[in-house]
Parts: structure tokens; sequence; C-alpha cells
């Protein structure tokens, strides 16, 4: 959770392969993809693969479309994969909460082969957000480095979306936003 008070993003960007799910779009056999009958918590694929939120994502989704405290902030799903119908079926199947699904939490769906910078200038074009009033999460060091340097404050997840990375990229966005506003 967000402590009261802090500045919060205009805009919470995510990456999907290995920062919100595992595994990776192309590591499937692919569709159709269902609720996992053993585990409505999960997916599988054609094959019974099972792919499933990592870490706290659930926890974290879930605050952002029910918190009244993220009204104002949009999500945003940022990917390179080869596999974006893959990767849009699933974001309909994955529950966050009863009434939810990932799909209908996020504003913006940027998934795509190509540059991440690609991205979020159609992000930051599409929703007049300014890149410094955007925070982006992703498993990638690479995609970190590349977007940073746009002015988003950028937390990298080698281990997908943990609650330690989480309030880490909150720190992160107020404590930029705070030495923008001196």
């Amino acid at each position: 959770m967000a402590p009261e008070g802090q500045e919060l993003p205009k805009l919470i960007a995510f990456d999907l392969d290995a920062t919100l799910w595992i595994p990776e779009m192309y590591e499937l056999s692919g569709p159709p993809f269902k609720v996992d009958p053993k585990d409505g918590e999960c997916l599988v694929d054609r094959r019974g693969e099972q792919i499933q939120l990592m870490g706290a994502s659930r926890k974290i989704l879930s605050e952002l479309a029910n918190d009244a405290r993220w009204q104002d902030t949009q999500v945003a799903y940022v990917s390179r994969t080869e596999y974006p119908q893959w990767a849009n079926s699933c974001l309909k199947l994955f529950r966050i909460g009863e009434r939810s699904s990932m799909h209908k939490l996020a504003e913006v769906k940027e998934i795509y082969p190509g540059s991440k910078l690609t991205h979020f200038r159609r992000i930051h074009n599409q929703t007049g957000i300014e890149y410094g009033d955007m925070l982006f999460f992703d498993n990638e060091s690479w995609n970190i480095k590349e977007v940073s340097r746009l002015g988003v404050v950028c937390v990298y997840t080698p281990d997908g979306m943990t609650d330690h990375v989480w309030q880490q990229g909150l720190a992160d966005f107020a404590k930029a936003a705070g030495s923008r506003a001196a």
C-alpha cells in the first residue's frame, strides 16, 4: 500500500512476462487458454501448462482496482511479446477480485514486438501523461535502462512483482516527484 499523503504516479506500467506472470508467452503451447479447473487462480494453455501470477501481482493489481487512492492513476501493460493475441486472452481470463479482470483494469495496452521506447512514446501520446508522472516495472534490465532515459521512474523486478519492489517503486517515484518540486 502507498503511504498516505505520498505523491502517486498518474500512470503505472507493468511488463507482463516474468514480471506479472510466468511462464513467458513464447514458452507456452498456445490457445485455447482457460481457467485451471484445479486452481481457479491460474490459467492453462492447450496442453495444460499452467500460467500463474507471480509474487504479489494479484494483490497489487487488486489494490489498484479497488483502493480509492488509485482512482486517478491509469494502469498500462507494456509487453514486447511475439504473441500479443495470447497475452490479451490471458489478460481477459485472469481475475482481479470478483468483478474485474486484468484486461479491464488497464486503460492502456501496448502489447507487440519492438522497443519499449516505442511503447512509452505511444502511451505518452495517447494519454498526455508526462514521462516523469509514470512508474514502470520490468524484469529486463535493458528495458529499465532504456525507458529510464525518457524520464520514467523504472524499477527492476528480477523476481517479478513482490511487495518489496512495489514499495521500492512507490518510494522511488515519491523521491523523484519531490526532487522535481524542489
